[in-house]
C-alpha cells in the first residue's frame, strides 16, 4: 500500500498531484489532502480506490483523500478550542481553533461521534 502522498499503482494517469482538496466551509483552510480523479473511471476501479482513502465528492469532481486535518492538528496550527457551538438538541454545529472557525464535521469532539476518547 502507498504511502498518503503517492498514487496508489496502476492509478498514476487518472489521478492528480497530492494536493489540498477539501476546503472549510467557513474559513477556507485545508481540511482534506489526497488526490482529484482527472476522469471517469470504471466502477470496478472506482470502488478499488476506497482501499487507499475516503471518495469524497465535491460537486462536480471527485477525491481521494488520504489524510484529514485532525483535532490535535487544528489546535497546534491555529491554537486551542476557543469555541465550540451546539444546536438546540445538542448536535454539534461548528469549532474555533483560536480564531478561525470550522464548520467540518471531521472536527467533531470524538465523544459526539459515538467514540471515547
Amino acid at each position: 500500500m502507498p504511502s498518503g502522498r503517492s498514487k496508489p499503482d496502476g492509478y498514476e494517469d487518472v489521478l492528480s498531484e497530492y494536493k489540498a482538496c477539501l476546503f472549510d466551509g467557513w474559513c477556507g483552510e485545508p481540511v482534506g489532502w489526497g488526490f482529484e480523479l482527472l476522469r471517469r473511471i470504471s466502477e470496478a476501479r472506482f470502488e478499488a480506490l476506497w482501499e487507499y482513502g475516503t471518495l469524497e465528492c465535491v460537486y462536480p469532481k471527485w477525491f481521494l483523500i488520504t489524510r484529514s486535518l485532525t483535532r490535535d492538528e487544528a489546535i497546534r496550527k491555529y491554537g486551542q478550542v476557543t469555541d465550540e457551538e451546539f444546536g438546540p438538541r445538542g448536535g454539534w454545529k461548528s469549532v474555533t481553533f483560536g480564531d478561525k472557525k470550522f464548520l467540518s464535521r471531521k472536527l467533531r469532539p470524538k465523544k459526539d461521534l459515538g467514540v471515547e476518547a
